[in-house]
């Protein structure tokens, strides 16, 4: 039995204190503020409206705050405010506040998203600047080709398979032996010219008329050497006995003479026209181009 009592008492404690635990502190209403800048001033005229009909207790208990703020703001009654009037214009001021607060925060929302859009700028810019480096190309230059070596040229290109075609300049050669002949301009008559080859016989110069139709028909031929040192030193001693007419000229047949310009070409490309040319004509090598 006194176990009994004894479980009762302390159920009792407890159930006190949890009463007291759970109680809510009473409402501090003067501690709270309200900010006046956020008010709106009524007239001191002001009147709540008149429904039509009875009002009900629930619109008179909503209104009441109302009234209670405009009392309170009104300069023709400087009591203080009550603390049902605080308590009533909190939802007001805090209704007011929260757009504020609110179109405060999106500028700070934005201005905080920039940066991150400005980031990956620079990089863009490099990749830009990189490209014309990744983009060099190289030139090459294959010449001069006579016709014969140039139709053998272009008969190895088409298994380059080029993106452009090269292109080609052409200049006027000699094609021959290469040998220097000197020869003398024949004078006015036949018998002039043949008692020219006596004189010149007599001081040591070998000549003799060329017979041949052409350009150089009747001229006297004083030599053929293989050397333009040779040829010079001919001419010298002829000018040297009095004969200053006397003429060298490089023996060969005149002929175009091309040159292949292959522009724009990637390195594995040039590899390739470098190993055509070995095979082709190694004795004219690739120049490079601009």
């Amino acid at each position: 039995m006194k176990w009994l009592i004894g479980s009762l008492v302390v159920l009792n404690i407890f159930a006190g204190l949890y009463a007291v635990i759970k109680q809510k502190p009473a409402l501090d209403l003067s501690a709270r503020e309200v900010n006046a800048g956020q008010l709106k001033l009524l007239p001191a005229d002001w009147k709540l409206p008149q429904a039509a009909s009875a009002p009900q207790p629930a619109a008179m208990h909503a209104s009441a705050p109302l009234a209670t703020i405009a009392s309170a703001l009104t300069p023709a009654l400087p009591a203080p405010q009550a603390p049902q009037a605080k308590a009533a214009s909190q939802p007001v001021a805090a209704a007011v506040a929260k757009p504020q607060e609110k179109a405060a925060a999106k500028p700070e929302a934005s201005k905080a998203a920039e940066p991150k859009d400005s980031k990956p700028l620079p990089a863009k810019v490099e990749a830009k600047a990189a490209a014309p480096v990744a983009s060099a190309k190289l030139c090459r230059s294959w010449g001069p080709l006579n016709p014969q070596q140039l139709e053998r040229v272009q008969g190895g290109l088409p298994a380059l398979k080029l993106a452009a075609q090269p292109s080609a300049s052409v200049t006027d050669g000699l094609r021959g032996s290469g040998r220097i002949w000197v020869h003398y301009p024949p004078l006015a008559t036949q018998a002039e010219t043949q008692t020219l080859v006596s004189e010149l016989r007599s001081k040591g110069f070998d000549s003799y008329i060329v017979k041949t139709d052409g350009e150089f028909h009747n001229h006297l031929s004083l030599g053929l050497f293989g050397k333009q040192a040779a040829a010079d030193d001919l001419l010298r001693r002829l000018k040297a006995a009095g004969y200053d007419k006397g003429v060298a000229d490089v023996r060969g047949e005149k002929v175009q003479l091309t040159t292949l310009s292959f522009k724009a070409l990637d390195d594995a490309t040039a590899t390739h026209l470098k190993a055509l040319q070995q095979r082709l004509l190694s004795g004219i090598p690739l120049q490079e181009c601009h």
